[in-house]
């Protein structure tokens, strides 16, 4: 095991996921040491100064001192010889042609990376919480068939079933880096933890991404998606 595999691991846990998929929970809970910190690009710390709350800030740099020392386990180089640019609407890849796929979500002080060997692939965590106004979000951004399971739903059973649904329509809009530029409620997830194949409307065409959701815990829900490449 390389000490870059090693530092990286210290805050982290590998998560049960489906192949081609690795998973990794993070927690975010203390500020990484100073030359952890320095691993970092300038825009990495530009990001950082911007935060109002010191809170975020400590996530923020947790969670990317730890995204870097494990993409570069997985590519066999440094952490501080990573670069990173953004897509159209802000989603990080890695500036080389190295075959690596990654993507990194944050709930609290909880993230989770997934990275696979290629392709376009989204990840993201909610902490499993109470969701008061659940159906009224549902409202806004699932389908028909979304929301009508959830409405005979009460209590932590419509929260997960609801966060669930979320966290699906999340990772595939992440996999295609468009972000909320779609409106969730037109493409159909569901609320279970199936894979499925979904279609997804762009501007460009629909978008065959398959979607599924990680083993859940007490803790927090999980799903994951990657843009199929087949040819419609």
């Amino acid at each position: 095991m390389s000490p870059a595999y090693s530092r990286a691991m210290d805050t982290t846990a590998a998560l049960v996921a489906p192949s081609p998929y690795r998973v990794w929970k993070i927690a975010l809970d203390e500020l990484p040491s100073a030359a952890d910190i320095a691993l970092l690009a300038p825009g990495e710390h530009a990001v950082a100064a911007r935060f109002v709350f010191e809170r975020d800030r400590r996530r923020y740099l947790a969670a990317h001192v730890v995204l870097r020392k494990t993409l570069a386990t997985c590519l066999g180089d440094r952490p501080e010889n990573l670069r990173f640019v953004s897509g159209a609407f802000g989603k990080p890849l890695l500036a080389h042609a190295e075959p690596c796929a990654f993507n990194l979500s944050r709930s609290g002080d909880i993230a989770v990376i997934a990275v696979a060997q290629q392709g376009q692939i989204g990840v993201d965590v909610e902490l499993v919480r109470a969701v008061p106004d659940a159906m009224a979000l549902a409202a806004r951004n699932f389908c028909a068939s979304e929301r009508e399971p959830l409405q005979p739903l009460a209590g932590p059973e419509r929260d997960s079933a609801f966060l669930r649904g979320w966290t699906r329509k999340e990772a595939c809009l992440k996999a295609i880096g468009s972000g909320l530029s779609i409106a969730p409620h037109l493409f159909e997830t569901g609320i279970y933890a199936t894979r499925r194949s979904v279609v997804v409307p762009t501007d460009s065409g629909p978008v065959d991404v398959i979607v599924e959701s990680l083993p859940e815990n007490a803790e927090m829900i999980v799903a994951i998606a990657r843009v199929n490449d087949r040819k419609r």
